[in-house]
């Protein structure tokens, strides 16, 4: 009985969705287009060179932009040191004991506090 009400619901649910998103296709007017302009000059591509790049492009980039990099706000060693490790640990971030430091330093050297 518990599963017929579930299935009702999950049914209800999507059929009240599909009324919905049908009102606001009728709504739009036929063959219009919009656009948005992007300014791409403020997206940041790229991060600084300097000791540690290579070892943070290598190990890092494949799952952080550049512009994730440069949204975080200004980080002690410390606290770098620690974000670093739980990527390793936690998140099993294929860094190799060696390269963290130097990733840490790179990280300092362009986000750092303190």
């Amino acid at each position: 009985m518990k599963q017929v009400r579930l299935k009702n619901k999950i049914l209800f649910s999507l059929c009240v969705c599909c009324v919905i998103s049908c009102n606001e296709t009728n709504n739009k007017k036929q063959g219009s287009i919009t656009s948005t302009v992007v300014d791409l000059g403020s997206v940041v591509t790229n991060l600084p060179d300097g000791p540690g790049y290579a070892t943070f492009q290598n190990n890092c980039v494949s799952c952080h932009s550049a512009r994730y990099v440069q949204m975080q706000p200004n980080l002690t060693e410390k606290t770098w040191t620690a974000l670093v490790t739980k990527m390793k640990k936690t998140f099993g971030a294929p860094i190799p004991d060696s390269s963290v430091k130097e990733i840490v330093q790179y990280l300092v050297t362009i986000r750092g506090k303190g």
